[in-house]
């Protein structure tokens, strides 16, 4: 790991247990919202708002794996092979979860672990290109979400986990980009609305969708600052089941009990 000491440090670079429950607690934002998105037909604001946890959190888990094997002791070769062990792992269940996500959601779109396993890829870039070319890359990114695009969260959710991982590592600078993302994050397709012209009433919720996404993940990290940093209690590749069977089952509960 870097440097912060998780109880001192603004952005908390957490381990262990609390982990775990950073982990845990955007398993059940997810659950909340894809309750309220298969049930509930997105009628329900406040649980939408709650999901709007789920992914930061998760891009701050892949921010902590990247730190973890870069700032290690590893040989540079150990290195690479740790994280393409990583991509590999987060590729075949982002394949294995599709025919899922599919399933249960039908929107045409890849679903969010591929999101994640790109982010992989620039977390890691990040320690060895530029700070402006990673600047590039994050307007760039928050550009894109004037359009609609075919991957969860888009290309803002690919550059999260990146942007985290410079936060972590004392780049004061990106604060403002890793702000933009969090903000911007739900925004994909912001061109279309604004042809439409639509009511300022209308605005509200991509605006409280944004704050959403930085003060839970806030809460989340601040409460896990001072539980133990150290040992785990989710078993290794809970979570890797969890996502494809969570989305099965709530489907085929939706269709059982639900119109």
């Amino acid at each position: 790991m870097t440097n912060n000491n998780p109880q001192k440090s603004f952005l908390p670079q957490c381990d262990g247990y609390a982990l775990d429950f950073i982990k845990l607690c955007a398993a059940c934002f997810m659950i909340i919202d894809h309750i309220n998105t298969l049930w509930l037909h997105d009628t329900v604001p406040l649980m939408m708002f709650i999901g709007r946890g789920t992914f930061p959190l998760f891009c701050y888990a892949v921010a902590i794996a990247i730190l973890k094997v870069n700032d290690g002791s590893l040989p540079v070769e150990e290195k690479k092979k740790a994280i393409k062990r990583y991509l590999i792992r987060l590729f075949i269940l982002a394949v294995v979860a599709q025919p899922f996500y599919f399933f249960a959601v039908r929107d045409g779109t890849l679903n969010v672990i591929f999101t994640l396993a790109l982010g992989v890829i620039f977390a890691d870039l990040s320690f060895r290109i530029k700070l402006w070319q990673m600047y590039t890359l994050y307007i760039v990114s928050i550009f894109s979400m004037l359009w609609i695009l075919p991957l969860g969260f888009g290309l803002t959710g690919v550059m999260l986990p990146s942007a985290i991982v410079l936060v972590l590592r004392g780049q004061r600078s990106v604060w403002l980009f890793l702000i933009l993302l969090l903000l911007f994050i739900n925004a994909g397709g912001i061109l279309v609305e604004l042809q439409k012209g639509p009511p300022l009433s209308e605005w509200v919720y991509p605006l409280i969708n944004g704050l959403s996404s930085i003060a839970l993940p806030w809460f989340v990290l601040d409460a896990a600052r001072n539980m133990r940093q150290s040992g785990r209690f989710l078993p290794k590749y809970a979570l890797h089941v969890f996502y494809p069977a969570h989305l099965a089952i709530l489907k085929l509960l939706g269709l059982a009990f639900f119109k």
